[in-house]
């Protein structure tokens, strides 16, 4: 017999992890949040100042209901690209479709799964 959560491997199946990284959503806007951020960072201590930047700022950004809108809907449209593709390249597939995330990306999981219609809902103007 095999061995997995749902026994999957006893019938054959494997499992696949496929990422959605969000994180560039918010480097990518063109509101220049972040270019402005990097140019008033210190140059003192620059591992903190990076990881203050890449880390911190990503859940104070969370924080604030626009910035929230925009990383929802950008996971949820990267997911359903994932799935979309998935099922055209594996149209017997059948299985469940499980969601993991680590840190933010954990919260971000939980919000879409929470409230997916707010994931739909245009963002307002930065």
């Amino acid at each position: 017999g095999g061995t997995g959560v749902d026994g999957g491997a006893a019938r054959g199946g494997r499992v696949e992890f496929l990422p959605a990284e969000w994180h560039t959503c918010l480097r990518e806007e063109g509101d220049g949040t972040f270019a402005t951020l990097q140019s008033v960072t210190q140059r003192s201590v620059p591992f903190l100042r990076k990881l203050a930047n890449d880390v911190v700022m990503d859940v104070i950004f969370y924080m604030q209901d626009s910035h929230r809108r925009r990383m929802l809907s950008f996971v949820a449209s990267r997911l359903n690209d994932i799935v979309r593709r998935w099922r055209q390249n594996v149209p017997r597939f059948d299985g469940p479709i499980v969601l993991l995330g680590h840190s933010l990306g954990s919260l971000i999981c939980f919000d879409l799964l929470d409230t997916p219609l707010a994931a739909a809902a245009p963002a307002p103007p930065a």
